[in-house]
């Protein structure tokens, strides 16, 4: 037995004490009361029994990287259920899967059957040692305990005989099984592609690739340049590494991509036959222009302005293609022809790695652009929400929702489709007025209603939206359709719309949507659809067919992440309140001299602008002169970058008089000069970057003669592809004059390291991961080095059969808390005291108080000279003898009648 809090016990003696004085009754109930203190202070001292057979628990931690074997998950969980079958009472087996990072498949259990791995992992590198840590935070402590490790050894990360050793310091040994690939005779691999860091425009440079072949073999090389194939020819290899030489010349600046491939027939990994490089090709900041017009105004203004443009189609962006872009300048630009990524890009561009941004206004931009809730929305100096007195009439809208069992599939940050979508509905509802009435249903094979038509200003159940749920089946399109009919029609306001919310590869059941989409649009209701997919998608023809019919839109979120975005879109775009389609007049503002010599009189009337409103600390150039007085130029610095907003459109119908403005193409250089001067003066410090594998390092170096920073650089690393959160780490002194940090790559792409100095940004070369760490060149028996040392840590063994990995380990010990026992048989032995006390008892027995004798009187001085009488002295009174109760009893009634004059 043991005590998980002894020092109670100390208040027995002064309980006891106090008892033995104030609490003294003879017989039973002085018993009980004993009794009582003891149970009650040993409750307090927290009891408890050990027992030394409860069994002991089993983590079996599973590699799922693109290394193992195709079939590694059937034999893992084959392996798995062997364990269950071999559990003794008390005994627990628990899984975790593992890639980059570590999954709990099934907590630890003493019943239950596994049903396989269902947790994503991201499967470009395996981290064995956080696999390890994961596995020894779900053995609770005092309980004993094995690691089964299933992996073929080829891990990637800490080393993982660290993360052992913490478990060998709680007796917990790690064992293992090598599942791995079988060894090729033939493995042919690009070890690296090296480039120079940068060169210039037309200026000639060496590259070399290096191949490590296990075998001599003839094999094909190819290099290719931006897709475009410059070497391609055989070659012979011999074992060991071989170098490849190449020299080329470019013509234009930017960032170039190489690709090195090599085949040879009986390669038997062919994940590791490619190497990848990026070349910086320096040049004068170009100012990259995304527009639906080519040839238009804006395009023709700032090509003469004298500035280096390149001009493209919008499209998804990457930070490969913003290397050496000093501003990006959206014209009228959709967000859905960028994408998620493509909008991530942009806000890292502008806030780490010091580009500028400019945002021209149209139907397609800012909050009916589909900006509003979008990475690139805190970016503007205007907000976009959507404020009451910009509504002109009322809106109803019914809410159809799917709820199908695909909306349970999870995205990468750990949320469900369903969650978004839910996300996005009650984004879309914040928009909405005290005069607006919606309705929001989500729908399956059937409808489940999750509120009817109602009005706002009542109050809407936002909870119960955001909870959601996945049912079953795919969503019955039709069934849809007619409840939101049946809803919207219960509205009367001017401003009626459906919206449709379906996943674009499960939308069943048409059935008679034709003839309800024409009864709709009979009462002009108008409907638009929400796809959760692509337009390649099976059922995406019949979503767009609804939109078309409906008289409203479709739209299509290939990432799920877009959806809380597409919600408020689809919501402002009804709402038609975010652009104000009537000539309005423009006056100058005091910020307006912050863009060059401009004019500030004779400013020409827009033909319409996006309503948006000033955020604080932003500087405004030119606004409105009609009631809205709301701004038109808007322009902050935003993060390492700056970011410029106008908000009328440049070349479209809602122009009016800008076009022939004699001062635009000064107004629009001056927006993009005043962009690009966010990154800083870089003084004469260097940043390069090295990759050996998966670990980038990189240094910055001050001049001899330049002043060292007060405070430390810090390195921020950029996913090239804006599919990932940027990373920032601290550097640290090396030399007198250097700094450096050192990161390891979580997978293959392109990564752009960005130090920040002060109000600086250094921008150094970009490096790239070719392919996963773990396809290195490499055998099955080097994995089994790995492992093996991992086990040897801390005693464990290769186990080639499941048997014995419950009876090896010792049994834990569990305890058992006595204290509830303790205080229910304390409360029974306070019942029986008190029953004993007043029923079975004899009376308690008090001592009779023995009044003492009256003092006699005073004598009172006598008047006259004679002796005053005497008076005769009172009888001593008789001490009464102790009767028991009754005694004291006649006694109680004697002082109450003399209290009472009685």
């Amino acid at each position: 037995m043991s005590f998980s809090l002894p020092q109670a016990l100390v208040l027995l003696l002064p309980l006891g004490l106090f008892l033995w004085k104030r609490g003294q009754r003879p017989g039973p109930p002085m018993a009980l009361r004993w009794a009582l203190l003891l149970l009650v202070v040993g409750a307090l001292a927290g009891p408890e029994w050990l027992l030394r057979h409860a069994g002991s628990d089993v983590v079996v931690v599973v590699d799922r990287s693109r290394s193992m074997p195709a079939d590694a998950g059937r034999v893992a969980s084959e392996l798995v259920g062997l364990l269950e079958t071999q559990r003794r009472t008390g005994d627990r087996v628990g899984v975790i899967s593992f890639g980059r990072e570590a999954r709990v498949e099934q907590p630890l259990s003493e019943a239950g059957r596994f049903g396989g791995f269902t947790r994503p992992v991201d499967a470009e590198a395996s981290d064995l040692s956080a696999a390890l840590d994961a596995a020894g935070a779900l053995i609770p402590p005092g309980r004993t305990g094995r690691v089964l490790v299933v992996s073929d050894g080829r891990a990637t990360g800490a080393d993982a005989r660290g993360a052992a050793r913490r478990l060998a310091a709680r007796g917990i040994a790690v064992d293992f099984r090598q599942v791995a690939r079988e060894d090729s005779p033939l493995d042919l691999a690009v070890l690296s592609l090296d480039v120079p860091a940068a060169v210039k425009a037309h200026e000639p440079f060496q590259m070399s690739g290096v191949v490590v072949a296990s075998a001599p073999v003839t094999g094909t090389v190819r290099l290719e340049r931006n897709g475009r194939v410059l070497v391609k020819g055989p070659f012979d290899f011999q074992a060991g590494p071989n170098l490849l030489p190449f020299r080329d010349l470019v013509d234009e600046p930017g960032l170039v991509a190489y690709r090195l491939t090599v085949e040879a027939p009986g390669d038997g990994v062919v994940e590791n036959d490619v190497g990848q490089a990026v070349l910086r090709v320096e040049g004068p900041p170009r100012v990259l222009l995304l527009t639906k017009q080519p040839e238009g105004t804006l395009a023709r203004a700032l090509r003469s302005a004298g500035l280096m443009l390149e001009v493209r189609a919008p499209f998804p962006v990457t930070l490969d293609a913003l290397d050496g872009v000093g501003t990006v300048v959206l014209e009228n630009v959709d967000a859905n022809q960028l994408g998620e990524p493509a909008l991530n890009v942009l806000a890292s561009y502008v806030e780490q790695a010091g580009g500028g941004l400019v945002m021209t206004g149209g139907r397609s931009s800012f909050g009916e652009g589909g900006y509003r809730r979008s990475p690139v929305e805190p970016l503007l100096p205007v907000s976009l929400e959507m404020r009451e007195e910009q509504r002109r009439t009322a809106l109803a809208m019914s809410v159809l929702m799917d709820c199908s069992c695909s909306m349970g599939a999870t995205v990468p940050d750990g949320r469900t489709k369903m969650e978004l979508a839910a996300e996005g509905v009650v984004g879309a509802l914040t928009l909405l007025n005290e005069k607006d009435e919606v309705s929001v249903h989500m729908v399956d094979t059937e409808v489940h209603e999750i509120f009817p038509m109602s009005p706002v200003e009542n109050g809407l159940p936002l909870d119960a939206v955001s909870r959601g749920f996945s049912g079953g089946g795919g969503i019955f399109v039709g069934v849809a359709l007619r409840e939101g009919r049946k809803q919207i029609l219960r509205s009367d306001k001017l401003t009626r719309h459906v919206l449709l919310f379906s996943d674009a590869a499960d939308s069943e059941e048409p059935d008679d949507f034709l003839k309800t989409l024409s009864d709709l649009r009979g009462q002009k209701v108008t409907v638009s659809v929400i796809g959760l997919g692509s337009k390649k998608d099976p059922d995406a023809a019949l979503l767009e067919e609804i939109a078309i019919k409906g008289g409203g839109r479709v739209y299509f979120a290939e990432d799920a992440m877009s959806l809380p975005r597409i919600f408020s879109q689809e919501t402002i775009a009804v709402a038609r309140a975010t652009f104000v389609d009537e000539p309005a007049s423009l006056e100058a503002a005091p910020d307006l001299p912050l863009l060059g010599r401009l004019p500030s009189m004779g400013l020409p009337q827009v033909g319409g602008y996006n309503l948006t409103y000033l955020r604080p600390r932003a500087s405004v150039a030119l606004r409105t002169l009609d009631d809205n007085a709301a701004p038109v130029l808007a322009l902050w610095p935003r993060g390492s970058g700056r970011v410029v907003a106008l908000m009328a459109e440049v070349d479209g119908a809602f122009t009016g008089e800008l076009r022939t403005w004699s001062g635009l193409r000064a107004a629009l250089e001056g927006m993009v000069r005043w962009s690009m001067g966010g990154a800083g003066d870089a003084g004469e410090a260097v940043a390069r970057s090295e990759r050996r594998g998966n670990l980038l390092r990189v240094t910055l170096d001050f001049a001899p003669e330049e002043a060292l920073p007060g405070a430390l650089p810090s390195l921020v690393l950029l996913p090239g592809d804006g599919r990932g959160a940027p990373v920032e780490l601290p550097m640290r002194w090396e030399d007198e004059d250097r700094v450096a940090a050192e990161y390891t790559l979580p997978g293959s792409g392109t990564w752009h390291p960005v130090v920040k100095l002060g109000g600086r940004v250094l921008r150094a070369p970009p490096v790239t991961l070719p392919y996963a760490p773990e396809f290195e060149p490499g055998s099955a028996q080097e994995g089994l080095a790995v492992l093996r040392g991992v086990a040897a840590v801390g005693g464990g063994l290769e186990r080639l059969s499941m048997t014995g990995l419950f009876t090896e380990a010792p049994e834990s010990e569990g305890r058992v808390a006595l204290a509830p026992w303790l205080v229910a048989l304390a409360v029974a032995v306070l019942l029986a005291e008190v029953v004993v006390r007043r029923f079975l008892s004899g009376p308690r027995l008090r001592r009779a108080v023995v009044a003492s004798p009256a003092a006699p009187p005073a004598m009172k001085p006598a008047s006259g000279t004679g002796p005053a009488p005497e008076t005769p002295a009172a009888p001593e009174a008789k001490p009464r003898e102790a009767r028991g109760v009754d005694s004291a009893l006649e006694a109680a009634r004697e002082r109450a009648r003399r209290r009472l004059g009685k």
